[in-house]
């Protein structure tokens, strides 16, 4: 059965597996009012995300000098 939102009544009657169980993120409704968003939180893949971050270490070394200081500039001014 494939969930679209669950209902403030429905989510206290929710278990934990209950809601692990669910396949992707559903909308918490209250009447027709959507009021929040219930997200299954699942154990990560760790190869996947090591895939992510070797794919990103190879973009960034195939960068110019040039636009990797751009790139660290553009950084730098986020963290103010």
């Amino acid at each position: 059965m494939s969930r679209q939102s669950v209902t403030m009544r429905e989510l206290q009657k929710m278990s934990a597996g209950a809601i692990q169980a669910l396949p992707y993120p559903v909308s918490i409704k209250s009447g027709s009012a959507t009021v929040g968003l219930l997200v299954p939180v699942r154990k990560p893949d760790t190869t996947r995300i090591a895939a992510a971050l070797k794919r990103s270490d190879d973009y960034h070394a195939a960068l110019s000098p040039e636009t990797k200081l751009r790139l660290e500039r553009f950084l730098g001014e986020r963290d103010d």
